[in-house]
């Protein structure tokens, strides 16, 4: 069976200035024979991170045409700041018959310890989401008590009735009736849904 190394290293602007800069990565992840190492100088809690797509997606293509593939980091946090969002990097890349390996933390997907070690991260990041849906729900809550609206605010009588005008003249805009009224296009639209307006062709004598 074909096999293959696949090395990821990320950093963000501060980080490279300090300990953790790309090239105390990159010499990690070629000790450990890496066949090939990606990079990206990009926040960890950036989801845009062209590098790391390519690695994954390259990781999946091997792994699905028989490879033997695993996808080295340095550290976990490497794979994303967010617990949660690293959780299900690795649930995705494990799926796929990727070995996920973190040398800082001796994670390897492989092995029953790596396992182990994995699934106690997973009952840390399901915690962490439990709390944060529980803060949000307090909250809410808290609001609604002292009587503040949630959401957008609704739309003055006099907003939505300029809005109705104008819209029943056919040459008229729709971006330049959201401009004029201070709302968002889909406002517009929401607004005519809401009382049954269609257009109809008027001429316009005052713009």
């Amino acid at each position: 069976m074909q096999q293959l190394s696949i090395g990821y290293a990320r950093v963000s602007t501060a980080e490279n200035r300090q300990e953790l800069g790309l090239e105390l990565q990159i010499r990690a992840l070629e000790s450990q024979h890496c066949q090939l190492i990606f990079s990206d100088q990009l926040s960890g809690s950036d989801d845009e991170r062209p590098e790391f797509n390519h690695a994954v997606k390259l990781a999946k293509r091997k792994a699905a045409a028989g490879w033997q593939v695993k996808f080295m980091v340095y550290k976990l946090d490497r794979l994303s700041r967010r617990t949660v969002k690293m959780i299900t990097t690795i649930d995705d890349l494990t799926q796929h018959q990727v070995q996920v390996v973190s040398l800082r933390e001796q994670l390897d997907m492989s092995t029953p310890t790596g396992i182990l070690q994995y699934q106690i991260l997973a009952t840390f990041s399901e915690y962490e989401l439990n709390t944060i849906r529980q803060r949000t729900r307090d909250a809410l809550a808290e609001l609604r008590q002292h009587g503040q609206t949630l959401g957008r605010p609704r739309l003055s009588t006099d907003v939505e009735q300029k809005i109705c005008k104008l819209y029943c003249i056919l040459d008229y805009p729709v971006n330049d009736i959201a401009k004029v009224c201070g709302v968002s296009v889909s406002t517009v639209y929401n607004v005519a849904k809401r009382n049954h307006l269609s257009r109809r062709k008027l001429t316009l004598t005052n713009r």
